[in-house]
Order: C-alpha cells, then structure tokens, then sequence
C-alpha cells in the first residue's frame, strides 16, 4: 500500500491531492509520505555532509528530515486555521495529510537530486557553490510541494488567496527551520564541526552571502581561510583575488 501511494506522489500527484482534499485514504497517505520523508531527506542529508565527511554525514542526514518535520509540525496548524478563516474548511487529518504528501513529494525531488549534488561535491564543487546548489535543489522541491497543495486547495472562491497564504507559511518556517538547524556542510576551516551552529544573521541574508562569496566576492573584505581555498575559494595571493592575505576568522 505505501509503495503505490509513493508511486501515486511521483506520478500522480493530483490523485494524492484530489484524496486530502476529500479525506480518502489519509491515514495511507501520511504513512506513506512519511516514509518518503525519512528516507529521500535523510539520503539528501547525507550527500550534503559528505562535503565535510565524517559524523558530518550523519549529522546532516538527521538534520534535513528533522528540518521538515518541524516544518510540518508548525505549519500544519496554522493551514488548517487559514483554510477554514478563508473559507476552506477541512478536517485536521486531510490538512495534516497533505501538508505530509506535499513534504513527501518534496523528499523524493531531493533524492532524485542527491547522486548530482554527491558527483558535483565529489568532482571539486567550493563550500559556498555547493550550499547554492543545495538550495536550489531545496528550491525545486519546494515547488514540487506547492504543486501538491494547491492541487489540494481545490478549485473555487479564494483558492488563489489561500495558495498565497499557505505557500508564505510553509516557505517561511521551512527556511527558518533549516537555518536554525545548520550547518550541514561545514566549513573547510572549521576543525570541528558542531551539530548546531550559533545563530548568525538572518536566513535570507545568508542565501544572499552565499551567493555573493561563490562569486568570490566576500562582504566583509576577507578572503576565505587558508584551509578553505582548496575547497573551490580563489587565493588571495592569485592576481586580481580580493584581499592581502589568508584571513584568521572562519566562513
């Protein structure tokens, strides 16, 4: 049963939706998107520590699926609240169910992602290009779970309104959750990495950073540690890199 639910999430996702929304088979389809969860998040997790390697590995692949289960734990409240005060109503278990599917949907796009991630990282991908790719592979998946709830909005009344609101609440606790939870690469200078790393900014203002930096451009004026540079980063010394030397702080 759970394997032709996951079938039914990768290929017929509007079934899945079309179930929730009707409150049919939820409690297969919670199972089954759980399942999916554990095992497409953990193996991505996984992928990701492999940068660092180690209890890295580990870390991470305990990590991304907590990350969306606390997600899930958060969000699905507040969608069953903003689906009955939009004009929505539906029973616990259906949001709850597909709050699930869509997570579950968005797991197995990660697993599908994680053997390039794994090739990329493992052919010489930097820390700051890796963590971009990690997050637009996040980034698609994400649309994969959005396509799943707005199939179970439903047509009718407010259906874009309620696909606003419930697409800005499960984006913004996700990425909150996520950013709390890193780091799940680890970076190159640090000798030990912590399971939880002290709080540094904003979510979106580290995307930014990241960005910024794989384009070498750092916005501190530092270049990266000098155990980093093999990791993708250009040398200071190199003509044309930015700074005067190896920096003493930690990216």
């Amino acid at each position: 049963m759970s394997a032709a639910v996951i079938s039914r999430l990768l290929r017929a996702p509007s079934d899945i939706a079309a179930s929730c929304r009707e409150d049919r088979d939820t409690r297969a389809i919670a199972l089954a998107s759980l399942g999916a969860i554990a095992l497409g998040s953990a193996v991505f997790g996984g992928v990701i520590g492999s940068f660092r390697g180690g209890e890295q590995i580990l870390y991470a692949a305990i990590k991304v699926p907590l990350a969306m289960l606390i997600t899930l734990a958060l969000s699905a409240p507040a969608l069953h609240a903003l689906a009955a005060v939009l004009g929505r109503p539906r029973p616990m278990r259906s949001v709850i169910a597909l709050a699930l599917a869509s997570a579950g949907r968005s797991s197995l796009v990660l697993l599908a992602f994680a053997p390039v991630l794994w090739l990329l990282i493992d052919l010489g991908l930097g820390y700051h290009a890796s963590s971009v790719v990690a997050w637009l592979a996040y980034a698609v998946a994400g649309l994969a779970a959005l396509g799943v709830l707005v199939r179970g909005i439903g047509a009718g009344p407010g259906r874009v309104l309620t696909a606003i609101a419930f697409m800005a609440v499960f984006f913004a606790v996700g990425g909150q959750a996520a950013w709390i939870l890193r780091p799940y690469l680890g970076r190159p200078s640090e000798k030990t990495v912590p399971f939880l790393r002290a709080r540094e900014g904003s979510f979106s203002d580290a995307l930014v950073r990241s960005f910024r930096s794989a384009l070498g451009i750092y916005d501190d004026g530092c270049p990266p540690h000098a155990d980093d540079y093999r990791y993708g980063y250009p040398s200071p010394y190199e003509e044309g890199a930015a700074g005067d030397g190896p920096a003493g702080g930690e990216r």
